[in-house]
């Protein structure tokens, strides 16, 4: 996201049609006495196997695959697995903090009315987050404990940050300001969320306490950041920015300091998300309209491209 997605969300909305033991064996005596089977060579052996270029662990994403956006499951490098379907558009998915359901947004058949829902990851129904939500919702985040989330929303007719408890109503307006909030997470211990907004210009990135106050400037909006992420142990939050003309995908301290670049690839590289605390999954910009998915050391080095499709796969959000 970018100040122009708050500035057109009609156009972004039509933008979404476009877009989820080893057995440990009991001691044995061993012989001192050389053993008559014949070894065999490791090369040889049947258990080896390519290794997937897929992290361990579950992955969420989007893809256009079937002409509109769904989400898909990717689960320990195994084909994915679609866990919506039409009639409409599925995006942005999000992990529940005990992986057992997601949150995300989507539209039926007005793509001016977006909402929020969550879902079991076995594929129940989905369920609206609020039972009143005009206009466009987007990019769902779960507090730490599993009981709140926190989402975008131009219902006031700015984008504004909302938090509501789940299966309750009202949300609350947590940003209240005229200018445009969005790209909302929350850290690990529950006590900051860190969003983007464009209040002096084009989109700095900023945190603020659970309850909206404290508001803190971390980075001006020469920046033009968006999608800003949390790392697992709270100490860092990577973040993809244009300050360069390109986008490329920045790590810092979570106080700010100490900003580093991880990507340096062609093309846009945006919406970074953690795989542990020394990894990252991004979408990235591979030319016509077309995004793949990328996993990089925090360092930049290692790159490895996930998919390679004529599709675009964006948004990833990874858990164990």
């Amino acid at each position: 996201m970018n100040h122009r997605l708050f500035r057109k969300p009609m156009a972004v909305a039509i933008a979404l049609v476009w877009v989820l033991a080893g057995c440990q064996h009991p001691e044995k005596s061993v012989s001192p006495l050389p053993s008559s089977q014949p070894s065999v060579s490791p090369l040889s052996s049947p258990l080896d196997k390519p290794t997937s270029p897929w992290p361990a662990g579950r992955l969420l994403y989007h893809s256009n695959e079937t002409g509109v956006y769904q989400i898909y499951l990717v689960d320990d490098g195994q084909p994915p697995v679609a866990m919506t379907g039409a009639p409409g558009s599925a995006t942005e998915p999000a992990w529940s903090p005990d992986g057992r359901e997601i949150a995300f947004s989507a539209y039926t058949t007005d793509v001016n009315n977006v909402r929020v829902y969550t879902m079991p990851i076995a594929g129940d129904e989905k369920r609206e987050v609020t039972s009143v939500q005009p206009r466009l919702n987007w990019r769902p985040d779960w507090s730490p404990d599993g009981t709140e989330l926190l989402f975008q929303s131009n219902r006031d007719n700015n984008f504004e940050i909302y938090k509501v408890s789940i299966g309750a109503d009202p949300p609350v307006n947590l940003t209240n300001h005229p200018s445009n909030d969005g790209d909302p997470d929350w850290s690990p211990d529950g006590s900051t969320i860190v969003f983007i907004s464009d209040r002096n210009g084009s989109n700095g990135l900023y945190t603020m306490a659970a309850d909206g106050s404290a508001v803190v400037e971390l980075l001006d909006e020469s920046w033009s950041c968006t999608s800003p992420r949390w790392s697992p142990d709270g100490r860092q939050i990577a973040f993809a920015s244009k300050r360069d003309g390109t986008a490329d995908i920045y790590v810092m301290n979570a106080d700010g300091g100490d900003v580093r670049p991880v990507t340096d690839r062609p093309g846009d590289n945006v919406m970074p998300a953690w795989v542990g605390t020394d990894r990252l999954v991004f979408s990235g910009e591979v030319g016509d309209l077309s995004w793949d998915l990328f996993l990089i050391d925090l360092d930049g080095s290692g790159l490895v491209r996930l998919t390679d499709t004529p599709e675009s796969e964006r948004f990833p959000a990874w858990a164990p």
